[in-house]
């Protein structure tokens, strides 16, 4: 059975990957785990990654577009963004935090030391 370790948010690295934007990121073997803190009328510029992305809207709502299709997301919403597919988002007036997850894992981010917050097998 794999080990499993705990992390409190405090515990784990932030990323600022946009204006308005602040992620607290946890790496596993084949995916990382990113929850994402976005500030009121924040906008994300549209973008693509390399990976698969998929995730799920905890609080607020905002706006996504996905390969040029706009939908508007709220609480419990999901969404599912192909390797290499643009994407943006806007947020409304209220914070808003969206859990994601990419597969494989996101090589460009930090990453604790081997005795932190990273689950391994």
């Amino acid at each position: 059975m794999p080990k499993l370790y705990y992390a409190s948010p405090r515990d784990l690295p932030v990323i600022e990957p946009h204006p308005g934007v602040k992620g607290r990121v946890v790496h596993a073997q084949h995916a990382t785990l990113i929850v994402y803190d976005y500030t009121p009328r924040t906008i994300v510029e549209t973008h693509k990654h390399t990976v698969e992305q998929f995730g799920v809207v905890v609080k607020g709502s905002l706006a996504m577009v996905v390969a040029g299709e706009q939908r508007i997301l709220m609480v419990g919403d999901t969404f599912r963004i192909p390797e290499g597919t643009a994407h943006g988002a806007r947020v409304f007036e209220e914070a808003t935090q969206v859990v994601q997850v990419f597969a494989p894992p996101r090589t460009d981010l930090p990453r604790p030391t081997a005795d932190g917050p990273v689950a391994k097998t």
